[in-house]
């Protein structure tokens, strides 16, 4: 078992590194900048521009650990 700690607010967490996954969802332009397919739909995109940086710093975090990281992405066409 490799514990390690992810500073997190209000407190620290403590996660086992062979049993824990990063699961990032929908982190795409289109979904978070304006003009893209979330705007469109009415959403005010500026507010979720916030969460861009603490994801970043998770996601470094996890990696420098060597946790698994694991993206998904929404496709609507053939790729």
């Amino acid at each position: 078992m490799r514990i390690s700690q992810i500073e997190a607010e209000p407190q620290s967490v403590s996660i086992d590194l062979d049993r824990t996954a990063l699961v990032i969802i929908d982190m795409q332009r289109d979904f978070l900048e304006k003009g893209g397919f979330g705007e469109t739909l009415g959403n005010d995109v500026s507010r979720l521009q916030t969460a861009v940086g603490p994801c970043k710093a998770l996601l470094d975090a996890a990696r420098r650990m060597g946790m698994l990281v694991i993206h998904t992405r929404e496709v609507t066409g053939p790729i």
